[in-house]
């Protein structure tokens, strides 16, 4: 959570200083593209198509961390070991 968090606090310092870093527009397909375009025809779905999409293309890497990591805490809080 703390990296999505730090991920996203650049990129929007950077868009608030309107300089072009890559902070600004890095996504999973920035990563890599040949992953991304092979997990989004993989799937027959035209809704799961797009949803692939906007998450590889559209989504901020901060963002999409920071979203992980609070989907691990709330399972955390629930899923506790006796």
């Amino acid at each position: 959570m703390g990296i999505g968090a730090f991920i996203w606090l650049f990129g929007m310092i950077s868009q608030f200083m309107s300089t072009d870093t890559m902070w600004v527009d890095i996504t999973l397909s920035s990563l890599s593209v040949d992953i991304a375009e092979s997990s989004v025809n993989a799937f027959s779905s035209e809704g799961v198509q797009d949803f692939i999409y906007n998450l590889f293309y559209e989504v901020h890497l901060g963002s999409l961390i920071f979203g992980l990591g609070l989907i691990f805490l709330v399972i955390s809080l629930f899923a506790k070991e006796h």
